[in-house]
């Protein structure tokens, strides 16, 4: 049986993971992330890829990999979207016809996809979101927990063609415009929603409330069985520490009996996480070996190992000697140091302040995972934070939605008779048009509480902290706070220099370019206001890099040091070991004595091949 790898990223870079694996009845991908190395070599904040073009852009660039046969029709071959062959002869160019479709690759047949699966490992952006450009028909393989984080992500993201890893954007064809149509230009062409004929009204899980739609939502197709099977090849998802919740490796038995470990990133040194025996005994169970073990070495070049729990005491300590309010960086989505955050800001007796994202997140856990995540609306040290946006009058008006509370969707509203969240508050009494005889509310449903549901949607603003609030008792509060929120500290810091305020840095050390510049910009907004921080001497492994200040750090990373990568290696005992998401694939000749075979992008590697060497070797 032909069994081939194929690496299309994470070769001589961290992150953009994207593996192939191909045998000859079935096709799966190990992970389809964005390589920030190739995307940040062309694009920054200010110059994104262009949003009808982006896939045809971003082959042509070598950012995504030429693959045929896995991405979607309509962003390979844009002329599918016309209504009509009229409107194409009118529209296209002929000269250019590049500027529609890209001829180098084969659009995804949807009733028969090259690939049969995609795992995702966890739901960092360097392992998931090129699966946005992926068609739909092809299933996302991952554990409960990262489907949720990826769905919460998604609900309070803008939903463009490259954040469709979880929702999938609105069907859409090229029309012309009515002459009837109030416009200078009426019979212009412009990309159009394909409308349905009844706007459809769609049960929400989290309320129990059905609210109306423009059109049917769609979604990807999900399996988050942690065992299972692809066209002959066997599959088990096995748990791992990570920075984010529902990071897991997967194990993969092919019909032949060869197995293959693909780690995704791990570590052995977060909170209440799987220890390395465990994840061995996991990986080995019954006496089985392991043929093929592909695995990240962010870290095969440092053996600096913190613990969680050190982080913990650390940051506990830091807060426990400021007098006044307490600003600290954290990920939004490393809901392991949230809850070191919010345990050491409880012993000292304050509050944690959070962003509405990671409050958005808590929720949908705990929804999911009752025993595992309480309800952030019933922890008593925790509050959100609610700025001043848009008019500045902290009013309804100024915020998105799930900044208001904990919906990310009110419902469509252009009838009277819509099932939407003003329906509720006429039935409350709270808003609306307290006369609407179309408000077809049941008035004994039982399945929701309208009062609970008006409350979840408004939140932040009945219950959200304010800056004058934070500024009234500042050593009452540990404040979430990042340099997107540098805004806020107009508000914040009186103007005196006396408020005695800190800054713990507990987030990971820039990893490119654009982060040092951020980083840089951070300590002079800190300096401007005299918050006062903690630096230390910086160690470069870049030799031709100046000394800059940085701060010091309260952090763990996501990662296995040298140390841990080589027991758990070595444990494992793997016949082939390929090291990828790593700048130092070398290095792992220190650590392990056995084969060991360094990827090249879009080589295929012989699997059969490769293992009968080292079986005659032997």
């Amino acid at each position: 049986m032909t069994v081939s790898l194929t690496f299309y990223g994470g070769v001589d870079e961290i992150g953009g993971n994207k593996v192939l694996l191909e045998t000859e009845k079935g096709c799966v991908l190990l992970d389809f992330g964005r390589s920030m190395k190739l995307y940040g070599g062309f694009f920054s904040e200010f110059l994104q890829v262009r949003s009808k073009n982006a896939l045809r852009d971003l082959l042509r660039l070598g950012i995504l990999p030429k693959i045929n046969g896995v991405y979607t029709q309509s962003l390979v071959d844009m002329t599918t979207l016309f209504k009509d062959k009229q409107i194409a002869d009118q529209v296209l160019v002929p000269d250019a016809l590049d500027y529609w479709k890209f001829d180098d690759i084969e659009p995804c047949n949807p009733k028969q996809p090259f690939v049969d699966g995609v795992f995702i490992s966890h739901a960092h952006f360097d392992h998931i979101q090129d699966v946005s450009f992926l068609d739909p028909s092809i299933p996302i393989y991952c554990t409960e927990q990262t489907k949720i984080l990826t769905k919460a992500v998604s609900n309070v993201s803008t939903l463009g063609v490259d954040d469709q890893y979880y929702h999938l954007q609105k069907d859409t064809k090229i029309t012309q415009k009515k002459p009837s149509f109030k416009t200078l230009c009426p019979d212009a062409y412009c990309l159009s929603e394909v409308k349905e004929k009844n706007y459809p009204i769609i049960p929400d899980p989290k309320t129990k409330f059905s609210f109306t739609h423009e059109v049917t939502p769609k979604e990807r197709t999900f399996n988050t069985d942690l065992k299972g099977n692809i066209k002959d090849i066997d599959y088990e998802l096995i748990l791992v520490g990570h920075s984010v919740p529902g990071a897991c490796s997967v194990l993969l038995t092919l019909p032949d009996g060869k197995r293959i470990l693909y780690t995704g990133d791990l570590r052995f040194h977060g909170a209440d996480e799987v220890s390395i025996d465990d994840y061995v005994k996991a990986v080995t169970a019954g006496g089985k070996l392991v043929d093929v073990m592909i695995t990240e070495g962010t870290r095969v070049d440092s053996d600096n190992v913190i613990t969680e729990a050190q982080v913990g005491k650390d940051i506990t300590k830091d807060i426990g000697t400021c007098e006044g309010l307490v600003l600290i960086s954290f990920g939004w989505k490393d809901l392991t140091r949230f809850k070191t955050v919010y345990e050491a800001s409880k012993t000292n007796e304050r509050i944690l302040v959070i962003s509405p994202k990671l409050a958005y997140l808590l929720y949908e856990m705990h929804i999911k995972f009752p025993t595992e995540y309480d309800d952030p609306r019933t922890m008593k040290h925790l509050q959100v934070y609610l700025k001043r946006e848009g008019d500045l009058l902290y009013s309804a008006a100024d915020y998105d939605k799930w900044k208001m509370g904990y919906l990310h969707f009110h419902g469509r509203n252009s009838a009277k008779n819509d099932r939407n969240l003003v329906r509720i508050a006429e039935y409350l009494d709270r808003g609306g048009d307290p006369n609407n005889s179309d408000n077809r509310l049941p008035q004994d449903d039982t399945t929701c509480n309208y009062q609970d549901i008006y409350e979840l949607a408004l939140h932040h603003l009945q219950n959200g902290a304010r800056a004058y609030q934070i500024r009234q008792n500042p050593k009452k509060y540990v404040l979430m706070f990042s340099f997107w929120d540098a805004n806020e500290l107009f508000d914040l810091i009186p103007q005196t220099d006396n408020h005695d305020t800190h800054y713990i840095s507990a987030s990971t050390e820039p990893f490119s370019d654009e982060m040092e510049i951020d980083e840089a910009k951070m300590f002079q907004w800190l300096d401007y206001f005299k918050i006062q921080y903690e630096t230390e001497q910086e160690n470069h492994t870049n030799p031709n890099k100046s000394e800059q200040k940085v701060f010091k750090r309260r952090h763990v990373s996501g990662h296995a040091s040298k140390s841990d990568l080589q027991k758990v290696i070595n444990k494992i005992n793997p016949k082939i070991l390929i090291p990828m998401h790593t700048f130092n694939p070398e290095k792992f000749k220190d650590i392990y004595k056995g084969k060991i075979i360094q990827p090249t992008y879009a080589q295929p590697i012989d699997l059969n091949a490769v293992l009968k060497d080292t079986d005659m070797s032997d």
